[in-house]
C-alpha cells in the first residue's frame, strides 16, 4: 500500500484529468437524458455506484473471503451495516406503494448459483461489482474476467430454460412481510443481522484477542478529503445503500449488473451469428425488449458502463490510477475460470453479489439468505483452492 502511494506521488496529481472526466461524464449525462427517460438517471447512479466502490474499496470478495483466510472481518462487518441500512431503506420504499423487484424463487439453484458465484469470485479476486471498479482503475486482469463472465452469463442464459423446468418453476417465492407482516419482518431482518454483526466481531477477537486499534486522531474536514482521501468501508456500505434504495424509488428497478452481461453477450453472439439467440431466456418479454432497446439505449447497461467510469473518475481523483498487469500466468487461468463461474451462476440464480444477495436480502426475500448461505460455501471453497494451487 505504500509503495502504491509513493507510485502516486512520483506520477503527481491526476485530479486535473478528473475533472475532465467528470465534465465529459456530465455531458453524456445530457446527451443521454435527451434519448429517453431513464438513460441519464442510469448513467449518474452507475457514476455514483462506480466512485464509492473506488473510494472506499468496497469489497464483497474480502468480505466473504477474509474471514476464512485472515480472521479479518471488517468488511464483512461493513456488508452488514449496509444491509441493514438497505433494509431500512426498502422498508420506507415499498411504504410509498412501489413493489420490491428483487423478490424472487428460493430453491436449490439458489445455492447452486451463490455456490458458483463464491467460488468464482475467490478465484476472479472481484465479483460483479468489483470486476467493473477494477476494470475503470486499471487491472487488466479483471478485463479478462469481464470477457470470461460475459462468456459465463451467456452459457447460463442457454441453459436457463432447463433450470427453470428442473428449479426455479419449482420453487416457492417467499417474501416475508407477505408471511409475517411488515413489523415482525423488519424485526427479524434486522436482529438477523445484528446476529451475524455480533457473531463477526467474535469471530476477529478469536483471531486477535490482543489487537487494540490505535486511536484516531481528529483532522479539521476539508472538502477536497471527500476525493482525494479514502473513505472508510461502512462509509462506503451506508452510501451504496443509499444510492441503492434511491434508484429504486426513483426507477421502482434497484440496482443490478449481470443482466446486462446477458445482453452484451447476446449483442456479441449476433455480431458473430448475423442473429440474436433464439433461447427461452431471450424470448422472456422483458428481456427481448432490453435487446431491442440496443447498448445505449438499455439502462442497466448505462448503469454497469457509468459505473466502470466512476470508479476510474474516482482513481483518478485520488491520483491511483495506473495500469496493472497480470503478475502470474495461473492467475489469469482463474481469472478465466473465475468469470465463467460467476456468470453462469449468477444466471441461474437471476442476480449476483449485488441483484441476488444484496438486494435479495433488503427486498425481505428468502431468496437472498439462500444465494448468501451458496456465497459462504463457495468462499470456503475457493479460498481453499486459493491458499493450494495459486498462493
Amino acid at each position: 500500500m505504500a509503495e502504491e502511494r509513493m507510485k502516486g506521488r512520483l506520477l503527481g496529481s491526476q485530479e486535473p484529468y478528473a475533472l475532465i472526466t467528470a465534465l465529459l461524464a456530465l455531458a453524456v449525462f445530457w446527451w443521454l437524458k435527451s434519448r429517453g427517460p431513464g438513460l441519464g438517471e442510469a448513467w449518474i447512479f452507475g457514476l455514483g455506484f462506480g466512485f464509492v466502490l473506488q473510494r472506499s474499496r468496497f469489497c464483497f470478495v474480502a468480505a466473504f473471503r477474509d474471514p476464512f483466510i485472515t480472521g479479518n472481518t471488517s468488511v464483512a462487518r461493513a456488508v452488514v451495516i449496509a444491509l441493514m441500512t438497505a433494509v431500512i431503506g426498502m422498508t420506507l420504499v415499498a411504504r410509498t406503494g412501489l413493489p420490491l423487484a428483487d423478490v424472487h424463487p428460493a430453491g436449490w439453484h439458489t445455492l447452486a448459483g451463490g455456490l458458483l458465484f463464491g467460488t468464482g469470485m475467490v478465484l476472479a479476486g472481484g465479483c460483479a461489482s468489483g470486476n467493473l471498479m477494477r476494470v475503470g482503475e486499471g487491472h487488466l486482469q479483471q478485463w479478462i474476467v469481464l470477457f470470461a463472465f460475459i462468456g459465463g452469463s451467456l452459457w447460463g442464459s442457454h441453459d436457463f430454460e432447463w433450470w427453470q423446468g428442473a428449479s426455479i418453476g419449482r420453487s416457492p417465492i417467499i417474501f416475508f412481510p407477505h408471511i409475517i407482516g411488515w413489523g415482525p419482518a423488519l424485526a427479524f431482518q434486522l436482529l438477523a443481522l445484528g446476529a451475524i454483526y455480533l457473531a463477526l466481531m467474535g469471530l476477529e477477537k478469536r483471531f486477535f484477542p490482543d489487537f487494540t486499534p490505535a486511536p484516531r486522531e481528529r483532522q479539521p474536514y476539508q472538502l477536497r478529503r471527500l476525493w482525494a482521501q479514502p473513505w472508510s468501508y461502512w462509509t462506503g456500505g451506508i452510501a451504496l445503500a443509499v444510492l441503492d434504495v434511491l434508484l429504486t424509488w426513483r426507477g421502482g428497478q434497484p440496482w443490478g449488473i449481470t443482466t446486462a452481461f446477458s445482453y452484451w453477450g447476446a449483442w456479441i453472439w449476433q455480431i458473430f451469428k448475423g442473429a440474436l439467440p433464439d433461447w427461452y431466456y431471450y424470448n422472456l418479454p422483458a428481456h427481448r425488449q432490453a435487446l431491442e432497446m440496443g447498448f445505449l439505449g438499455e439502462p442497466r447497461t448505462l448503469l454497469d458502463v457509468g459505473l466502470v467510469i466512476g470508479a476510474f473518475l474516482g482513481s483518478l481523483a485520488g491520483s491511483e490510477f495506473r495500469l496493472h498487469r497480470p503478475r502470474r500466468w495461473p492467475l489469469i487461468a482463474a481469472a478465466v475460470a473465475g468469470g465463467l463461474l460467476m456468470g453462469y451462476g449468477a444466471r441461474i440464480a437471476m442476480g449476483c453479489n449485488i441483484g441476488a444477495f444484496f438486494n435479495g436480502i433488503a427486498s425481505f426475500s428468502l431468496h437472498g439468505w439462500l444465494f448468501g448461505l451458496g456465497l459462504i460455501s463457495g468462499a470456503y471453497v475457493g479460498s481453499r483452492l486459493l491458499l493450494r494451487f495459486l498462493l
